[in-house]
């Protein structure tokens, strides 16, 4: 179990919840803030900017309501300070979990960081930062409330590894919300290797729930597939998520892994991820490749990390994808 999130009572001062202790700004204009928690923990938190005015629609005419693209400024926010989850390619995983985060700690992330940058076009924000946000579903549906009162957020996204069944009572309780399902594989066993969850969350149970969040709520899912050297990237792979996913319910965001040293991965050439993509277009499946962010700051996808990385866990990360990679 996690410890349990801090809760506040009374008037909060969203300076003192989070402070900012640095800054890094990468080459591609993404800013990545750490934050001290009031008890000392930190966390961080990246802002940046996609292509459009955050208006920009998808339309399909399989499902009622358009899927919605996180254009404009976006604050990629922290729900968890660490992670228990320990996703084998991830430097948040490496590190210890210390406690879950308060809806009012997530919220001064992307209030603070909008202040700080003097935004004043409204904001997207994501739950994808440290942490699983599915196990800490409580304060992450508050957190939500509140970000949807504030009239500096446009919209708001949840990415999830997939936690059962967290993810129907989010269906139930948060149907504003966008998602992004983190798949990142298309058999059991090879996504059991990079994420230990999937054990009790296999791919047929999260893709039936996630059906279920989409048919509710009438909005496409976001399927985050992470390609890597070796290990998933094969036309067989690409083949198997066709059958896997059902285009009036999902398409697929592909992203290139952002290197974390000591890990058994290699990041994939650009070539591979286009031709992944070109052959699940050419199979029916909505498909676009996510450009990585802040590599640079190591603020990117799977990159953050703010305490020393755990070595047993270096060593399982290595040991479960042996042989594959």
């Amino acid at each position: 179990m996690n410890p349990s999130s801090p809760r506040h009572s009374g008037p909060i001062d969203e300076a003192l919840l989070v402070v900012p202790v640095e800054q890094a700004t990468s080459s591609d204009g993404s800013t990545k803030t750490l934050w001290r928690l009031h008890d000392g923990n930190q966390v961080e938190s990246l802002s940046f900017t996609l292509g459009g005015d955050g208006s920009t629609a998808v339309p399909d005419e399989r499902i009622a309501t358009p899927v919605r693209d996180s254009r404009g400024h976006v604050v990629c926010v922290s729900s968890q300070a660490g992670c228990n989850v320990a996703c084998r390619f991830c430097a948040t995983g490496l590190q210890p979990m210390r406690r879950d985060l308060t809806a009012e700690e997530m919220v001064a992330q992307v209030r603070r960081t909008r202040v700080l940058e003097e935004r004043t076009t409204p904001t997207r924000v994501i739950f994808a930062g440290m942490g699983e946000p599915l196990l800490n579903l409580e304060e992450v549906l508050r957190a939500v409330s509140l970000l949807e009162s504030d009239p500096g957020v446009a919209h708001i996204s949840v990415s999830t590894m997939g936690v059962l069944p967290a993810l129907d009572t989010l269906t139930e309780q948060a149907p504003s919300v966008d998602l992004f399902l983190s798949l990142h594989a298309t058999t059991d066993e090879v996504r059991t290797r990079l994420i230990p969850l999937n054990r009790a969350n296999p791919i047929a149970e999260l893709l039936r729930a996630a059906e279920r969040f989409a048919r509710a709520h009438g909005r496409v899912i976001d399927v985050s597939y992470l390609l890597f050297n070796g290990v998933n990237d094969d036309d067989a792979d690409a083949d198997r998520l066709i059958g896997l996913l059902d285009p009036r319910y999902f398409r697929v965001q592909l992203l290139l892994w952002n290197d974390v040293p000591g890990l058994p991965f290699s990041r994939v050439e650009e070539d591979v991820v286009e031709r992944f993509r070109d052959r699940l277009v050419a199979g029916g499946l909505p498909t676009y490749i996510m450009p990585s962010k802040a590599r640079d700051i190591d603020g990117g996808c799977g990159q953050m990390l703010t305490e020393a990385a755990k070595e047993h866990r270096v060593n399982r990360a290595n040991k479960a994808m042996l042989p594959l990679v």
